[in-house]
């Protein structure tokens, strides 16, 4: 099936569910683009992913990984708003 046609289908589904889709539908493609955006700025800069959130790499200890929320107390940026600055 090709991606037109699948979109399309999506599309109708979610009428059924939610009448007013296209009223939502361009923020919801927008926050799905931006949690792409972001994927692939952390996943470049040595973060991983999975059902436990993001892991990134320890600032201290090379071969490492901390949690996000152990990455923030250490009082750095993410990478995706270091990248924004540039």
């Amino acid at each position: 099936m090709d991606n037109k046609l699948y979109r399309a289908q999506e599309n109708l589904r979610m009428m059924g569910a939610c009448p007013t889709w296209y009223d939502h539908v361009d923020k919801i493609e927008a926050a799905m683009a931006e949690e792409q955006r972001i994927y692939e700025i952390r996943t470049k800069a040595g973060w991983e992913l999975d059902e436990g959130g993001w892991y990134a790499p320890h600032p201290k200890k090379p071969g490492d990984l901390i949690s996000y929320w152990d990455w923030m107390d250490f009082g750095l940026d993410c990478p995706e708003n270091e990248e924004s600055e540039h």
